[in-house]
């Protein structure tokens, strides 16, 4: 991928203070980085969690219109912290991570798994679902989308690593 018209935006984030600061402190990044896992423990653990119930796999005597929100809402705040911390990791080495194809998969599927969730919000059947307590082919239909995309990220996240 040629990033040559993103590289005056990418050496600028670089050398962005909160960016060199975690370059330079190792117990920084260390902090960060833990926190980026637990955050991404948070969200990704409680959309499978939904996931899972959608699909009427586990807590099927857990009330829907209960645990659905508590779920949907502990996955938004997960998945926001480890956005921000992800951003400030991706800071230290933003050509680097942009030239891992894992890297690009990772938010690639990120993108199409929150799209997903998204289009379940927006639409009346997340409500209709909440409302009867079950749900239906199309709510069920993307939480195994769902479940598949969030898998799928934590598996490009971990590959990262490895390229």
């Amino acid at each position: 991928m040629d990033l040559a018209w993103l590289s005056p935006l990418l050496d600028t984030l670089a050398a962005s203070a909160p960016a060199a600061w975690l370059r330079r402190s190792g117990t920084a990044y260390l902090v960060v980085n833990a926190s980026h896992i637990a955050a991404l423990g948070l969200g990704v653990g409680a959309a499978l969690l939904l996931d899972l119930r959608l699909l009427g796999i586990v807590g099927r005597r857990i009330p829907l219109a209960l645990l659905g929100p508590f779920l949907s809402r502990a996955a938004a705040a997960g998945l926001t912290l480890a956005l921000a911390t992800g951003l400030w990791l991706f800071a230290t080495r933003p050509v680097d991570y942009l030239a891992n194809p894992a890297f690009v998969v990772k938010v690639g599927v990120i993108a199409l798994a929150l799209g997903n969730a998204l289009a379940l919000h927006a639409s009346g059947h997340w409500g209709r679902a909440l409302r009867e307590g079950q749900a239906g082919g199309l709510v069920r239909a993307q939480a195994a989308v769902s479940l598949t995309l969030w898998l799928g990220a934590v598996l490009a996240g971990r590959w990262i690593g490895f390229l």
